[in-house]
């Protein structure tokens, strides 16, 4: 007897269909819904039925079955069984949502146990069904059964909205390797999903009806998934009030396509033709993050200090953070690579690179259309090291001249990187650089400060700004400061007068801001306006980012580690500044570096001062 030798057992097999990679059983899902919306259909439904299971000597509701059916143009006995064969398919085609031909069986697996599938040409009573078992196929199955007649159930029949002359049914059962337990959880967090995934199907018209069920009767809560763009430019969307009527965020950016916030590169596949990649870009509205906006105040029920990360639409906006990847109208993936998970403003800008199925292999995207993982790989890449010394554009040249498939991708990164993540955060950063929850931190340093300054004011003599006040009157020394920070420091008139008037009833005479100076060389300026000792930090300094900005960040969401690694890079930062002063005393002839030796010193008294006002003097 000849034994046979195969190169996988079945039990292997197995096991690697239930691990085949989805993130999530929502995932899963949404490769159904992409076989019906492939089919032309119009309405997709989603079903999950819950059931009552005794454990412990009580009943707990688990999700028993869950089903996909569509009124797309169904299938025939052959391509129903072709449907179920692993990397077989029947869309293979560089068009449209689909490719790979894994997505029904191997979803299914790594779900279910069992996945049963009806579908017709000509009516629910003449269906045809066929299915996939694990146990069978641990038994030795090699063959997808063939199809039989086999009307669709009556269950789902009276379950159906749009049950048409032609459609397709795919029913899980023995749930092993899903998610969430109950119907109403799993379609919760399943809309999330597919909101996002199908947005542009669904704002072009096509349904996804969500349907929790029990007892094979409709339980409330049935709904259509509504759109949920993390550009925020789609309206009517999943956003909340006020924003699901009207867009949260507008288009960022001048584009070279006519489009405000599109930009066009051209890429070439692995067929040697060129294709389109489509870059767009979108930051939060005014409205959204600031309470006051004339005609769009917040809602009465939003306290108007409330940090807007903690609004609703904040706290929505935190769960669609990244970069989304578009292939053929479907999202592949939100990226977060791209973002500094810790820093909350990450969520008040969207980017989305959409691109067609001929770039596939470019990007790399993966059989179950999860990930572009070339792309994405690209987060890390920073083209200085690579470069040695050269200039982007010459390193681009070298990469031209050696025939580097990945240049059109790394030109993609370099524009994202170089062009728009730069301008989004710091527009951001001035958006609310004037607003109450953002002047929280000055206000306790300035406090600190006001106290050294008093006690100072009794040691010494008048300063200059002392001296100014004694020949202004304090509606100039007010008009000079509003005019600073409205025409020097960019801030609003509403913020400028707002800061005046805390300002004066704190009878505060040092002032702290933020401004933008990227012609300075300075790290920090001095105004001496009557009365009003005002600094203002240089935010295009990299001083700013690298010690300030890194810890005024919020640290709601911060793990331990971005915490720690915060605090080292301050400290890093700090330490560099100290011995970039080092440096510049040490360039100075004699008499200019004793000079700056002795500032050092007198600046050093002042200083410990302002850091410990009621330390006695040990000189």
């Amino acid at each position: 007897m000849t034994s046979k030798y195969s190169i996988v057992t079945s039990d292997l097999t197995v096991k690697a269909l239930q691990d085949s990679g989805y993130k999530s059983t929502a995932h899963a899902i949404a490769e159904l819904i992409d076989n019906g919306l492939e089919a032309n259909a119009d309405l997709v439904e989603l079903f999950v039925v819950e059931g009552t299971q005794p454990t412990a000597g009580r009943a707990r509701r688990r999700v028993e079955t869950i089903a996909v059916l569509d009124n797309g143009d169904g299938m025939s006995g052959e391509t129903l069984r072709q449907a179920l064969r692993f990397g077989a398919g029947t869309r293979r085609q560089r068009k449209g949502i689909g490719r790979f031909g894994v997505g029904l069986p191997n979803s299914s697996i790594s779900q279910a146990d069992r996945v049963d599938v009806w579908s017709w040409t000509n009516g629910p009573e003449n269906a045809l069904r066929t299915y996939l078992d694990l146990k069978e196929l641990l038994d030795g199955l090699e063959e997808v059964p063939e199809p039989e007649p086999e009307p669709v159930p009556q269950e789902w029949q009276q379950l159906a909205e749009g049950l048409g002359p032609s459609g397709t049914l795919v029913q899980w059962t023995r749930l092993e390797r899903v998610q969430w337990r109950g119907a109403r959880t799993t379609l919760n967090n399943t809309e999330k999903l597919i909101g996002r995934i199908y947005r542009r199907l669904l704002t072009e018209g096509k349904r996804i009806r969500l349907v929790p069920v029990e007892g094979w009767a409709e339980l409330p809560g049935g709904r259509d998934a509504l759109p949920n763009d993390p550009l925020y430019l789609t309206t009517p969307s999943s956003t909340p009030a006020p924003f699901g009527t009207k867009p949260m965020f507008r288009p960022y950016g001048g584009g070279n396509t006519g489009q405000i916030g599109v930009e066009r590169f051209m890429v070439t596949g692995v067929d040697g033709a060129d294709y389109p990649v489509l870059v767009r870009a979108s930051v939060a509205v005014d409205a959204a993050r600031l309470p006051d906006i004339a005609g769009e105040e917040w809602p009465t029920e939003i306290s108007p200090t409330a940090n807007p990360g903690d609004t609703p639409w904040g706290k929505h906006a935190a769960k669609n953070l990244g970069i989304s990847l578009i292939r053929a109208d479907r999202e592949l993936d939100l990226d977060t690579s791209w973002t500094n998970s810790y820093d909350p403003v990450e969520r008040w800008w969207g980017i989305e690179i959409d691109f067609p199925p001929q770039l596939d292999e470019v990007f790399g995207v993966t059989n179950n259309k999860q990930a572009a993982t070339i792309f994405s790989s690209l987060s890390s890449f920073n083209w200085r090291d690579e470069a040695a010394g050269l200039t982007f554009e010459e390193f681009r040249e070298q990469l031209r001249e050696e025939g580097d498939r990945s240049l059109p991708l790394i030109e993609i990164v370099y524009y994202i990187r170089e062009k728009l993540l730069g301008n989004l955060r710091s527009h951001l950063t001035d958006q609310t650089r004037g607003t109450r929850a953002n002047r929280k931190r000055h206000e306790e340093v300035e406090a600190k400060a006001e106290h050294a300054l008093q006690r100072r004011k009794e040691e010494t003599q008048p300063s200059f700004t002392d001296q100014l006040a004694e020949h202004a009157t304090e509606e100039e020394s007010q008009q000079q400061q509003f005019d600073s920070l409205v025409k020097l420091h960019k801030y609003s008139p509403a913020d400028a007068e707002r800061i005046i008037a805390e300002t004066r009833a704190n009878n505060r005479h040092i002032q702290l801001l933020t401004s933008r100076n990227p012609d300075s060389p300075a790290f920090f300026n001095v105004e001496f306006i009557p009365g009003v000792l005002q600094v203002s930090l240089n935010m295009d300094h990299p001083a700013y980012n690298d010690l300030v900005a890194v810890l005024d960040q919020d640290i709601e969401g911060a793990s331990k580690e971005e915490l720690a690694d915060r605090l080292i890079n301050a400290a890093d930062a700090f330490k560099l500044v100290l011995l970039s002063w080092a440096r510049y005393e040490d360039e100075q002839p004699e008499r200019p570096r004793a000079r700056a030796r002795q500032m050092r010193q007198d600046w050093g008294r002042i200083a410990r001062e302002f850091l410990h006002p009621d330390d006695e003097d040990d000189e």
